[in-house]
């Protein structure tokens, strides 16, 4: 080879794509000069950033983005739909589509089983370092940051937004909420079938039903998954369907901006177009953005009474997103992006239809996390809770009122929680899961038992004894997934806010256990005491090794070279071997603290 490039065989391996990439630059006249690893953010693509040399007279050279995305039908349409999104210009959103759209080299090629694209950086070229909306986290500049973002990809990019009509076919649209709802989860997508089997793997035939009642919920409450002919809002027309351009998977870490705190709240760019379509529902965007922050960097962090407000606040009119213990920076970003969606709305005159739109929105996006495996089961709930509140919202507006009887009731338990930040707080309430009931077990009809204990721990101490057994419980419930999640997935996929999550739960769950009041079955000796600090200790290991991992992943555009371990990392291998240690610990000390005891003579 005349001009080989080692940089980029050092990070793509032996794969065939690299052999293939080489040969494609050396006959295109271009060469990669320092080529980097940048993290994907777990999109399951190969980005590395590199200076460019164009041995092509009068053509500039500079630093690009080289992303190779596997082969699908999503992303063979990728190129397609990223040059569509730069050249659908109108008179209005050329300085937002200039501004805001990462640029796109005219050079794309397929290569073995990849797609090659040659994007520009991020930025004008000022900034010295960029990175995601995500990697701020709770940061100050959040909340202006996403209300800019909200107001350029409607104002920006949607001077002319179509209202009850299909721009593509030029025809009168009447929609249905049902089919609202379905045409934002993705009519060609399985989401709306994965979170019914969610539903029905956790309710039973309840799942199934247009209507169910959560115990302790005020009233019957509408399947957000029921979105069939007959559904509540199968009867619903929505008024003013809003279209227009819009992303489509518009995330945290699909935003780009600058990493120094002093950049205006303005300074953004998008990326990763391959879902942008010219005629979608403009208000999934925003929506999806806000419950990917609320998801991410927030929910995690609040008390079970937080959550309760900022549920309250969501499904509400009032724009204002009030509640004392709401995190004031989140209540900060709702309440700007709710404020920025109907002046919008007011520019155009559509807000009669446009703001309960809003409703239909937060149903669908809720419904996108529930069916995310890496989200908590109780934060699972939650939003699921969420998606029916928001779809109760939607039809008190529309006058449909819920059913006097009939509606199935589901039962509801109280698992083991973690000490409150407030005196008023209660634990978080998850439905008990449905087991269907074998052929001999009598009346038909769904058995809802207690939940599911781990391995060693017998349910009743689970359900009737607090303290130290409970805890640890539900640290088996909340470590067991995670191990499994980590160990089937590359280190490139593992994102940050995950080991955010991992060290705080640990963190917690280290706090609890050793708590000098925590319950322990009685009589309590030596033994016990010393199972108690073995699984302690696991802990703190576990919390040690999740942190050091985070420092590995957490910056954007540094040399991360760590990425081509794959599930070889040490790090990764270092935390789930810590995970494996600490449920062999918790196993043990579970099957001894729920030893009989004996009977002490009087």
């Amino acid at each position: 080879m005349e001009h080989p490039v080692p940089g980029v065989l050092s990070i793509l391996g032996d794969e065939p794509v690299g052999k293939e990439l080489v040969e494609w630059l050396d006959q295109s006249q271009l060469e990669l000069d320092d080529p980097d690893p940048v993290a994907t953010g777990g999109s399951g693509g190969i980005l590395m950033s590199a200076f460019l040399r164009d041995r092509r007279p009068g053509r500039i050279s500079g630093l690009r983005i080289i992303k190779l995305v596997p082969c699908s039908a999503h992303a063979d349409a990728e190129p397609r739909n990223h040059r569509a999104a730069l050249s659908d210009r109108v008179p209005g959103n050329e300085e937002f589509i200039d501004s805001h759209l990462v640029e796109l080299d005219d050079r794309t090629a397929k290569l073995d089983d990849y797609w090659v694209m040659i994007q520009y950086p991020a930025g004008d070229g000022t900034e010295a370092e960029m990175g995601t909306l995500a990697g701020l986290g709770t940061d100050r500049r959040t909340p202006a940051l996403v209300e800019e973002v909200v107001k350029g990809v409607l104002g920006g990019w949607n001077p002319d937004p179509v209202a009850g009509r299909n721009r593509e076919k030029d025809t009168v649209e009447i929609l249905s909420a049902a089919r609202f709802v379905q045409d934002m989860l993705g009519v060609s997508s399985d989401r709306a079938d994965r979170a019914g089997r969610w539903l029905r793997e956790r309710m039973g035939p309840a799942g199934e039903s247009h209507w169910f009642t959560l115990d302790g919920s005020a009233g019957p409450l509408p399947n957000p998954v029921a979105l069939d002919e007959g559904s509540p809002l199968s009867t619903c027309q929505v008024r003013l369907a809003v279209r227009g351009r819009a992303h489509g998977d518009l995330h945290p870490g699909n935003i780009l901006v600058p990493a120094g705190g002093k950049a205006a709240a303005d300074d953004f760019w998008l990326v990763d177009l391959s879902w942008y379509h010219r005629d979608a529902l403009l208000v999934r965007d925003p929506v999806h953005l806000l419950l990917c922050l609320v998801a991410d960097e927030f929910l995690p962090h609040m008390s079970c009474s937080a959550r309760e407000e900022l549920l309250t606040a969501l499904t509400g009119e009032d724009p204002v997103c009030e509640g004392p213990l709401i995190p004031q920076g989140l209540a900060d970003t709702v309440t700007r992006v709710r404020r920025a969606m109907i002046a919008w709305g007011a520019v155009h005159r559509i807000n009669q239809g446009w703001r309960h739109q809003w409703f239909l929105a937060l149903q669908a996006c809720a419904l996108m996390v529930v069916v995310r495996e890496r989200y908590t089961e109780q934060d699972r709930w939650w939003f699921l809770r969420l998606a029916a509140g928001a779809c109760r919202a939607y039809l008190e507006k529309a006058g449909v009122e819920p059913p006097k009887g009939g509606v199935p009731s589901v039962e509801v338990s109280a698992p083991p929680a973690l000490p409150e930040s407030d005196a008023t707080s209660v634990p978080a309430r998850v439905p008990v899961p449905f087991v269907p009931a074998t052929a001999a077990a009598g009346p038909v009809g769904p058995v809802l038992p207690a939940s599911p204990a781990p391995l060693g721990v017998p349910a009743s101490s689970v359900v009737d004894e607090p303290g130290a057994v409970n805890v640890l419980a539900e640290i088996w419930d909340v470590f067991e997934p995670v191990l499994r999640q980590l160990s089937a997935v590359p280190v490139g996929k593992v994102r940050p806010h995950f080991l955010d999550y991992v060290l705080r739960r640990a963190t917690d769950f280290r706090l609890t256990l050793g708590h000098p009041q925590l319950a322990m079955p009685q009589p309590a000796g030596v033994a016990d005491e010393e199972c108690r600090e073995n699984v302690l200790d696991r802990l703190n290991e576990v919390a040690d090794r999740a942190r050091e991992l985070h420092r590995v992943l957490t910056p954007a555009l540094r040399r991360m070279q760590e990425l081509a371990y794959g599930n070889g990392h040490p790090g990764l291998r270092d935390l789930t071997d810590s995970l494996g240690g600490l449920l062999d610990e918790v196993r043990r000390a579970t099957s001894a603290l729920s030893a009989p005891r004996p009977v002490r003579s009087v």
